[in-house]
């Protein structure tokens, strides 16, 4: 979906700022919590949502407000509510120090933890995200009008 045809139905989004210092694009956009990353053609090419603090405000697609959640969700009660909804899923085949991945099958969405926290007796939800198949970007023909996202 692009850019333009989620705003039409959520609102504008706010940006959140560039991927690289080099380039505007790609480029973030968020509600809440939620950040869509964002081709220079406006094609959403992934939906991460940032669960490392408490609360979690996610857009509430029925009233289109922005709703408090509780944060700070520990692996095992991601685990919990992933097999409680038959929702398929394994380690991540990359896993890195300090912290943990899982990855629901076969929609790829992945979990991140943090494993690193001496405070904190079990590991923590950083954030959960998916990428979208990479895709062929058009070019912008010449003289388009600008759509409000830097076109």
């Amino acid at each position: 979906m692009s850019l333009p045809d989620i705003a039409a139905i959520l609102g504008p989004p706010w940006s959140s700022g560039r991927i690289s210092k080099r380039t505007r694009w790609p480029h973030l956009f968020g509600y809440g919590d939620i950040e869509l990353c964002v081709c220079r053609c406006r094609i959403v090419t992934s939906v991460s949502v940032q669960t490392w603090h408490d609360p979690i405000e996610l857009l509430n697609t029925r009233t289109n407000t922005i709703t408090s959640f509780p944060g700070r969700m520990t692996y095992r009660q991601i685990v919990a509510a992933l097999d409680s909804a038959g929702c398929r899923w394994r380690p991540a085949p990359y896993q890195f120090p300090g912290g943990a991945y899982l990855q629901t099958v076969p929609s790829d969405v992945v979990f991140t933890f943090r494993t690193d926290d001496e405070d904190e007796p079990e590991p923590l939800l950083e954030n959960a995200a998916v990428s979208i198949d990479p895709h062929d970007c058009p070019p912008i023909p010449a003289g388009t009008p600008d759509d409000g996202y830097g076109a």
